[in-house]
């Protein structure tokens, strides 16, 4: 990060949604099920066999834009995919995720969940997406809805 920080482009974010649902994902659960021996940082242990592509979501459709970093201080150097469809997760496996914390053992600083950052404003970003806004053959209406607008100079 010391040096991506300070760099256009330097760093990208692949971004996950996740929905809570009754059937958990597997690679997911691999992750899950270890977080028992995790909770505080400095904590480790190994998994074995994890397939990456698993925890992804089924889809090829994403949106990007350039935008910053999550975390203090928020850097305008990251590149940011989001998936259009979300992973499962169940409550269960939620709740092992709120367990985690932030800090050593020794001394614990907060729980890592509800650290969202809020929601910040587009500015002038572009927000570019693979996703087809066209009639899909045989449907009525696009697959996606399509909210187009421009602006000219006066």
């Amino acid at each position: 990060m010391t040096e991506a920080q300070h760099r256009a482009q330097g760093v990208v974010g692949v971004s996950i949604m996740v929905q809570i649902g009754d059937t958990p994902n597997p690679e997911l659960r691999v992750i899950t099920s270890s977080f028992s021996k995790l909770t505080y940082r400095g904590s480790f242990t190994p998994i074995k066999h994890l397939q990456l592509r698993s925890l992804l979501p089924d889809t090829e459709h994403y949106m990007t834009y350039e935008g910053s970093t999550t975390h203090p201080g928020c850097w305008e150097t990251a590149v940011w995919v989001i998936l259009n469809k979300p992973i499962y997760i169940t409550k269960q496996e939620l709740y092992a995720l709120r367990k985690l914390m932030q800090g050593p053992e020794e001394s614990p600083k907060a729980p890592l969940g509800n650290n969202v950052r809020p929601l910040q404003p587009l500015y002038h970003r572009t927000v570019r997406t693979n996703i087809d806004f066209t009639n899909k053959q045989g449907k009525n209406c696009p697959s996606m809805y399509k909210d187009m607008h421009y602006k000219g100079k006066t």
